[in-house]
């Protein structure tokens, strides 16, 4: 090794502007940075931070008479969505869901499609009836929100003749 000057000593691979030390461990940090990102997008893609195929859950009471889409982990105030497929009951032309008050104080809702008939209000409760077409076997309920509280908050859903549905939904800022 040749030294250029005495203080601090170079060698001579500084002198011609290569470091093999320094190149190695830029090397290692490059790769590092690749695979963070590569970390991240790939947990974006699964949707553990947002919309993607593990953002979304589906649930349904025992008897089936009610099942939901619904994302579990929300943000505060931002617009999200819980699907209902319920079933019709045999020869009816109406369909009548129960829903925790919660959904439309706690949820923030801001709509129901299709709009419901009727609205009753009656305790903890709200009951919803839905006219659906006659000789239907499933009606299509969408609720649109914005979460008006942070942490979580447990929600219930049932129709007349069914079981209740519990499911819960944690909102973070």
């Amino acid at each position: 090794m040749e030294v250029i000057h005495d203080d601090p000593p170079m060698p001579v691979e500084i002198a011609n502007g290569f470091y093999p030390a320094f190149e190695d461990r830029w090397r290692k940090a490059e790769l590092a940075g690749r695979l963070t990102m590569l970390a991240f997008v790939l947990v974006c893609a699964l949707g553990l931070l947002g919309h993607g195929p593990f953002s979304e859950r589906e649930l349904a009471n025992s008897d089936g008479s009610i099942r939901i889409k619904y994302e579990p982990v929300v943000r505060f105030g931002a617009p999200t969505i819980i699907k209902f497929d319920t079933k019709v009951p045999p020869g009816g032309d109406k369909v009548a869901v129960t829903i925790a008050k919660d959904l439309v104080d706690q949820f923030g809702l801001e709509s129901i499609t299709p709009h419901p008939a009727t609205w009753e209000v009656a305790g903890g409760n709200i009951r919803l009836v839905f006219p659906v077409q006659a000789g239907e076997s499933h009606a299509l309920i969408r609720f649109t929100g914005s979460p008006a509280f942070r942490g979580g908050v447990d929600l219930t859903a049932r129709l007349d003749a069914g079981e209740t549905l519990s499911w819960s939904q944690y909102a973070v800022p």
